[in-house]
């Protein structure tokens, strides 16, 4: 068995729990590696995002691991877990801090999605996304007055600021909107939503925070997902909390809504063949799913490109850096045909606008 549908099996019994013979599962998928190949299985965990909960599913099932490669793991694990508590105080801060000014805060993704993990802190995640429902720039202004905390407001849907080198995006936006027609309708929507439903209340530690209605989260996190993969891939990290999502809330999302969005705006191949590759892999029941690809060949070639995942960096040099979106662009153009209706030359050109052109200017233009 390849090191990825070994992955593919320790996540399906530890994901859902369900089977009876989950530990047997798990002892056999690992039974034959030999200490290289857990090296590589420990690799391509961590770069997943799914080597905490990987770890977790092997200890559950008492499976014998290399010792070295086992200490590679605790170190891991250990390390997810400080960073994870060290994004709750500070997001812990922050809603109290905006709270004493009648600001709400909103988190996306991230501790939000946690939340639905069998072990929360077990999570990983790069920064804290949040969104301040209207009060994004007296958000900044806040912070910057208090605590003389500089903001960034060099993005195109959202400031960055740094709190104990943790970074944090404050969203205006919640998608990056600028570069297609159809993302533009698609913010339009997810700002119509976050407006008209109630959200979710959440708690850190006694102070209260938001997380998106069912419905608008439903749809933040395919569009979320859809521009990644389209742009460049996806982890399994994401597939697992698509997965994990809708088995807390699928039966409280109007599904209607999203397909009829997912239809208009072209996402719909995306949506059918992500919940596709988390049945087949990550072993989600059908029944969470709205809808499905049958799709098999498409299936494979999504789980086999997240298995490739890695965060790249664009060459700075002006020339090298536009040859290389030219290239990714082209080689992505299957996956921009699953996520998107926009004609593919007319986005490429306004994505060159966007990236060219000051945030500013680029909002004006748009209003």
């Amino acid at each position: 068995m390849s090191i990825d549908l070994i992955i593919s099996e320790i996540l399906r019994q530890t994901i859902w729990e369900v089977a009876p013979n989950a530990a047997d599962a798990i002892t056999t998928a690992a039974a034959d590696l030999d200490e290289s190949e857990w090296f590589r299985l420990h690799a391509l965990a961590v770069r997943q995002g799914v080597v905490a909960l990987l770890f977790d599913g092997l200890m559950s099932a008492g499976v014998t691991i290399p010792h070295h490669v086992k200490m590679r793991f605790i170190s891991s694990t250990d390390h997810i877990e400080k960073e994870y508590a060290k994004k709750r105080r500070i997001a812990r801060k922050l809603a109290e801090v905006y709270a004493g000014e009648d600001i709400r805060m909103m988190i996306l993704k991230g501790i939000g999605i946690s939340m639905l993990y069998p072990v929360a802190h077990h999570r990983p995640s790069s920064d804290i996304d949040i969104y301040l429902c209207g009060d994004q720039q007296r958000g900044d202004e806040l912070l910057h007055k208090l605590y003389g905390i500089s903001i960034d407001k060099g993005r195109h849907h959202h400031t960055v600021f740094r709190i104990k080198n943790i970074l944090i995006e404050n969203h205006y936006d919640f998608i990056e909107a600028h570069s297609r027609a159809s993302s533009q309708r698609a913010e339009q929507r997810l700002k119509e939503l976050v407006a008209n439903e109630q959200p979710l209340e959440a708690d850190i530690d006694g102070v209260t925070y938001l997380t998106p209605s069912p419905t608008m989260n439903a749809l933040f996190l395919t569009l979320h997902s859809a521009a990644h993969f389209a742009a460049e891939n996806i982890s399994i990290r994401h597939l697992c909390d698509w997965a994990f999502f809708l088995n807390a809330y699928s039966k409280q999302v109007d599904w209607q809504e999203i397909m009829q969005l997912s239809n208009e705006l072209g996402f719909r191949p995306f949506l059918d063949v992500m919940n596709g590759a988390c049945v087949r892999y990550l072993g989600m029941d059908a029944s969470l799913a709205p809808s499905l690809s049958d799709d098999e060949q498409t299936i494979e070639r999504m789980w086999a490109d997240s298995m490739e995942y890695k965060v790249r960096d664009i060459p700075k040099n002006f020339l090298r850096g536009w040859i290389y979106r030219i290239k990714r662009r082209y080689a992505n153009r299957w996956k921009q045909r699953l996520a998107y209706c926009d004609n593919g030359f007319s986005a490429f050109i306004r994505s060159a606008a966007i990236h060219i052109l000051p945030p500013k200017i680029v909002r004006r233009v748009q209003e």
